[in-house]
């Protein structure tokens, strides 16, 4: 996607608010933040979030977790004007630094930051060896790269999957789980651990398309009208038949750069 062109679109993000909690684009919330960190410690490390969005982890990072310091990076310009407002209401804008950049090699130093993170947002990103040869170069020797994306199963789209991508609104590029792994280890990471958390997001999602179709619709209709929360309950539906095909396969990805 390049720098400019607006896939969170103002309706987009108030509905994905609506339904994941304010400051979050993608499900779990400041639970599946503690369960993406859970046996690993960021207090008083310098950590980048790639794809922050509209900044909620990051609050979370530096709230919960201790971070001391978070520079979230994007490449829309209303999502990083609204982390910053977010950060400044919160009175840490002196511990969430927010930059739009642009596609390509990231604008930091060799060395810069001790985690590099990302909560579900690499999957807009194509090439993922290049993210992955850019989050270790600007690693300190020993730093961590944390991280959930949302990955396909290794077998051909069930039609469900295939239509639901299509009603989506966003540019996915999806890998498996194994092919991951692999594009980590050969970027120079000692992988951690690659978590499959299709099945709690599977429930996740049931629950999503109940809410979606019954108590959350009266907001939506507010937010996006009739036809668009009409749109939201086919889509939240085509999601759970998705999950139930195992073709979506979220997914945490933990690995260490050597030192």
């Amino acid at each position: 996607m390049e720098t400019g062109e607006r896939e969170y679109t103002d309706d987009f993000v108030a509905v994905l608010e609506a339904l994941w909690g304010e400051g979050f684009l993608s499900p779990g919330g400041a639970a599946e933040v503690a369960r993406l960190l859970e046996g690993l410690d960021i207090a008083g490390r310098e950590v980048l979030d790639i794809g922050c969005g509209l900044g909620g982890v990051d609050l979370v990072l530096v709230r919960a977790h201790g971070a001391r310091r978070v520079i979230g990076i994007d490449v829309e310009a209303p999502l990083i004007a609204r982390a910053r407002a977010r950060a400044e209401a919160a009175g840490l804008a002196e511990r969430l630094d927010y930059r739009l950049v642009t596609p390509g090699p990231l604008p930091f130093a060799e060395g810069a930051f001790d985690v590099v993170f990302s909560k579900d947002a690499m999957v807009h990103i194509a090439d993922k060896p290049a993210l992955f040869a850019e989050a270790i170069r600007v690693l300190r020797p020993g730093g961590l790269f944390v991280a959930s994306d949302w990955l396909r199963a290794d077998k051909p789209f069930s039609p469900a999957f295939e239509e639901w991508l299509r009603v989506t609104e966003l540019k996915f590029s999806m890998a498996t789980l194994a092919e991951t792994g692999r594009a980590l280890a050969d970027a120079g990471f000692e992988v951690v651990a690659l978590r499959d958390r299709h099945d709690w997001y599977r429930a996740e999602a049931q629950e999503e398309a109940e809410r979606i179709a019954g108590p959350l619709r009266p907001r939506l209709v507010a937010l996006v009208g009739e036809a668009g929360a009409d749109h939201w309950v086919a889509r939240s539906r085509l999601k759970v038949a998705a999950m139930a095909e195992g073709d979506l396969r979220p997914a945490h990805l933990i690995a260490r750069k050597p030192g």
